[in-house]
């Protein structure tokens, strides 16, 4: 049987400015590389306590949920079939303290994070209009 994860993304923003990370050098999938904030769902869990599980985990920031965004799925070697569910998030502050998982955070506007971030999120996030929105302008 090949494998489903369900993984949630968090695109944090606060005075027009996103939140990414950077993956360890050391992560066996995309090392290096910029991302939003997140993870895979548990299965005890419901998607918003995951989603903000994971922020805690990855930022140790709280953050609130305004809304999802979108969702979109993948098939990847490594993981199999992905759904990825991405919510517009707000911090409780802007203090990151990053786990091992990563090496690097920038708080970034829109021409920075289309330069940083992995180009698949990109491509994503303008298919389905999520850098339109007016939290980013």
């Amino acid at each position: 049987m090949k494998n489903l994860s369900i993984v949630l993304k968090a695109l944090i923003v606060k005075n027009k400015k996103i939140l990414i990370i950077k993956r360890s050098l050391n992560e066996k999938i995309a090392p290096g590389v910029w991302e939003l904030v997140g993870g895979r769902l548990r299965f005890n869990e419901t998607l918003e306590e995951g989603l903000i599980r994971e922020v805690k985990e990855e930022i140790s920031i709280d953050c609130s949920i305004v809304r999802l965004l979108y969702a979109t799925d993948h098939t990847n070697p490594a993981m199999g079939k992905v759904v990825i569910l991405v919510y517009l998030c707000e911090p409780s502050d802007e203090e990151v303290t990053l786990s091992m998982e990563h090496m690097d955070y920038k708080w970034v506007d829109l021409n920075q994070f289309r330069e940083l971030v992995f180009t698949q999120i990109v491509d994503d996030l303008d298919k389905y209009g999520v850098l339109d929105i007016e939290e980013l302008k």
